[in-house]
């Protein structure tokens, strides 16, 4: 990367996450945020998603390739007013895009977008 293309390079640069497998953790992403594509295979797949760190990053979950088991991510805290932690990816496609706030003194993913995903 040159330094006079370092802008468009940040820009165009992809902004994936690597999927933590089950019993794994999504961590807060260190830039602005990114995509998890998970693939599961027969079972149900069990993933943790980390508080972010602070306000402002954004993160998409996407069930990229559904091998007949359920991706069930559990929230370290509320993603919506109702209280729900919980998000179940059932079908390939299905996908959660949430943002960081600030909520009291501590920081919390909130859902801004939902095609698919059940919250309980």
């Amino acid at each position: 990367m040159s330094g006079h293309n370092a802008a468009k390079d940040l820009v165009n640069a992809g902004y994936d996450i690597d999927s933590p497998g089950h019993n794994g953790t999504i961590g807060s992403p260190a830039t602005q945020g990114g995509v998890v594509s998970l693939v599961t295979g027969a079972t149900q797949q069990d993933i943790g998603l980390a508080a972010p760190e602070r306000a402002g990053l954004e993160i998409t979950i996407c069930l990229q390739t559904d091998g007949g088991g359920n991706a069930v991510v559990t929230a370290a805290s509320a993603v919506n007013q109702t209280g729900n932690t919980v998000m179940t990816l059932a079908d390939a496609g299905d996908n959660i895009s949430l943002k960081a706030v600030r909520v009291g003194s501590s920081f919390a993913y909130r859902v801004v977008g939902n095609d698919g995903v059940a919250l309980s």
